[in-house]
């Protein structure tokens, strides 16, 4: 008969904690904030050739738990430099919404992304805007 009391009582916690978990996918909870231009964000000069960049590996950045739970949505503009061997170096946020939520993994994707190898001293101060929307994460608009 003890047995069958903490079957019971186990079989109730977890139903209870199945009711806890979050049903389905993603669930927003806030509005996604406006992109910005990313012509006004680019300096003069920059990222000289980058129209003939040729990925070879853009491994997607991970959509933060904590983000995905709060049903938070954004995105971030990455600041990055292609080395001549096609590796990004120098890689930062230039700007990001809301502020601070996505753009550690933002850059700990980038700084892992390969490019065919380019000319002369590489590219400087490329901009890549990532969208974190609806549980999702894409490159670009």
């Amino acid at each position: 008969m003890h047995m069958t009391w903490q079957n019971l009582l186990l079989f109730i916690a977890l139903i209870v904690l199945a009711n806890c978990a979050p049903k389905g996918g993603f669930r927003l909870h806030h509005d996604y904030p406006s992109p910005p231009s990313i012509k006004r964000l680019t300096e003069p000069g920059a990222c000289q050739g980058g129209d003939t960049l040729a990925a070879l590996s853009l491994p997607l950045p991970k959509y933060p738990i904590f983000a995905r739970r709060q049903g938070r949505q954004g995105w971030v503009v990455a600041k990055l430099d292609v080395l001549p061997n096609g590796q990004t170096d120098h890689v930062s946020v230039k700007q990001s919404a809301p502020e601070g939520v996505f753009d550690r993994s933002t850059v700990k994707a980038v700084r892992k992304w390969q490019f065919q190898p380019v000319r002369d001293a590489g590219l400087k101060n490329c901009l890549v805007f990532i969208d974190y929307r609806l549980g999702k994460v894409r490159i670009g608009r």
